[in-house]
């Protein structure tokens, strides 16, 4: 398979789901409460606070902004300034009342719809991105007093935009910011400047300022960053006054949206510095891989395949008791940690601890990680019962399936050639946040016996497919990866039946085959993307066991 057919395999997910508007606003409200409390908490807590209801102020600018409510979305643009500067400034709690220009009355009362569509900021949840790395940058890049015009691209973008802003103007540099959102495909977005931006652009302009995009990435295709810039120079602004700020430095080669190697090297473009660090002692990084090494020591032939540059922060601490690792932060991280304390609490994983920031620590436990050879009676009951606790314990409101039936459709297509057969339709019937990976690396032996899941609360919940969907997957997942057989099947649904009440056999054909199509897909994209001939080694080795798995199973359900 070509690199160009890797990266149109079907693999991330858009992460949206409806929650009630009137929610969102009420949490931010109680936050800024929180917040200008005279008894606001110390000044770690404090900085948890602000940092938490920034990123819940800039989620709800985004919306209102989409849901063309120009009112309500300035209004929290106020209060996102406000909250980024106090972030900035590292405001100790005497100075936090005078810093808030909204009350939380006035947030608490927006009109905001019943429903709103919201999606969890990708850089702040899954990757570490923080908004501080942004006012670093700006502090970097401030080498004159000339005033800045900064565009965040929606939705990460707002939040990154007042903190950008914020670092700007505590240098005493003028700064005003708007946001824009991106259309159409996502390799060949489209930004169009309504009246009120060309005016503020005109302004910029008159004012000598430079325009800098701000926004996560660039993604794939860099359409997003690119589209913007593209707007601001057909609303008159020369390329040498755009910088785009992102938080990588990509390939310009290696983007795939329409001329942007050329496009992208017309502008600047600066990188944000992680600067995303647990608040505890962090020690060895063991991320982007190197967990392998403590696990396998130096047998890579033994090593599981991973897309490195997409795993989490992860660390040991310096007395090399606990495990640190970044879980997200905002509203996605607290409910990463509520699931990790009821996994913890029912026996099944390591108890977390909130480090800040958006990193737990999980005690080291002692012992092996499995592999599929260490299938037994035992190691199947441990499995099934897991699997029926997360039915239960993790319920969510039935998601749509048709993410799933578009990458299945589009993932074999891409593979054979072919078109996946009409059966191969995944349905919901026990929907919730599945584990979404059961490897068998996955589970660790202590050396009582007993089986822990380990990296069990974000993964069923992050960037990637499938998302909240059927606890079928996890059962298909297990079937696939413990290379179990006919009888270990069978074994395996019973006890899950048993525990559960669930019969999910009439849905299971179309889950094997959703699974091994997504896992085949993830693996071939990875190996394309890495520039690690031995990574991209073990993923491809991967993907032809998913494809082998995949046929077999579709053959089977014919034969049936």
């Amino acid at each position: 398979m070509s690199s160009s057919a890797a990266y149109n395999m079907y693999v991330f997910r858009s992460s949206r789901r409806d929650v009630p508007g009137p929610r969102l606003t009420a949490e931010l409200a109680a936050d800024v409460q929180a917040i200008a409390a005279p008894s606001s908490p110390g000044q770690s807590a404090l900085r948890r606070l602000v940092l938490r209801a920034l990123i819940r102020a800039g989620e709800l600018e985004s919306l209102l902004a989409d849901a063309a409510r120009p009112e309500p979305a300035s209004l929290l643009a106020r209060v996102a300034d406000d909250l980024a500067a106090l972030l900035v400034s590292g405001a100790s709690p005497a100075s936090t009342p005078s810093a808030l220009r909204v009350a939380p009355e006035s947030i608490a009362a927006l009109d905001v719809p019943a429903t709103v569509s919201t999606s969890p900021p990708e850089g702040f949840s899954f990757y570490a991105l923080h908004p501080l790395d942004y006012a670093r940058l700006a502090d970097r890049l401030a080498s004159s007093q000339a005033p800045v015009r900064v565009v965040g691209v929606r939705s990460i973008g707002t939040t990154l935009s007042a903190v950008t802003a914020a670092a700007l103007r505590r240098r005493g540099i003028r700064a005003d910011r708007i946001t824009v959102r991106p259309s159409g495909h996502p390799y060949d977005r489209r930004v169009e400047l309504g009246p009120q931006e060309l005016r503020w652009v005109a302004d910029g302009l008159a004012e000598g300022a430079q325009f800098w995009i701000v926004d996560e990435g660039p993604g794939f295709s860099g359409s997003s960053f690119l589209s913007t810039a593209d707007a601001l120079v057909a609303a008159g602004a020369p390329h040498a006054r755009v910088v785009l700020l992102g938080s990588r430095t990509p390939d310009p080669d290696a983007l795939v949206a329409s001329d942007a190697a050329r496009r992208w090297r017309s502008f600047r473009s600066e990188r944000a510095q992680d600067g995303a660090l647990p608040q505890v002692d962090a020690g060895e990084f063991i991320g982007g891989g190197a967990w392998r090494r403590h696990t396998y020591d130096d047998d890579e032939a033994r090593w599981p395949p991973s897309w490195t540059t997409m795993e989490r922060l992860k660390y040991i601490s310096r007395d090399g008791s606990r495990l640190l690792k970044f879980e997200g932060m905002g509203r996605y991280g607290a409910e990463c940690f509520d699931r990790a304390h009821g996994l913890s609490h029912a026996g099944f994983g390591p108890a977390p601890r909130d480090e800040g920031e958006g990193f737990f620590s999980y005690p080291r436990l002692p012992g092996r990680p499995l592999q599929a050879g260490d299938l037994s009676a035992a190691v199947l009951e441990r499995l099934a019962d897991y699997c029926a606790f997360r039915a239960s314990a993790f319920q969510v409101p039935s998601p749509a399936v048709d993410e799933l039936i578009a990458m299945s459709r589009n993932n074999f297509s891409t593979e054979t050639g072919g078109e996946l057969p009409d059966h191969v339709r995944p349905e919901i019937v026990r929907p919730a946040i599945v584990d979404g990976k059961m490897d068998p690396h996955e589970w660790l032996r202590s050396p009582s016996g007993e089986l822990f899941k380990v990296d069990a609360s974000g993964h069923g919940d992050d960037h990637f497919l499938p998302g909240p969907a059927d606890i079928a997957w996890d059962l298909a997942g297990a079937m696939i990866e413990w290379r179990m057989d006919a009888a270990a099947r069978s074994a395996f649904l019973e006890r899950y039946r048993r525990r559960s009440g669930d019969r999910p056999e009439p849905r299971l054909p179309a889950y094997l085959a959703a699974y091994s199509l997504f896992r085949l897909g993830y693996a071939a994209m990875a190996a394309a993307a890495l520039q690690d001939p031995g990574e991209a080694r073990r993923l491809l080795a991967a993907r032809d066991r998913y494809r082998a798995a995949l046929l077999e199973d579709l053959s089977r359900t014919s034969a049936s």
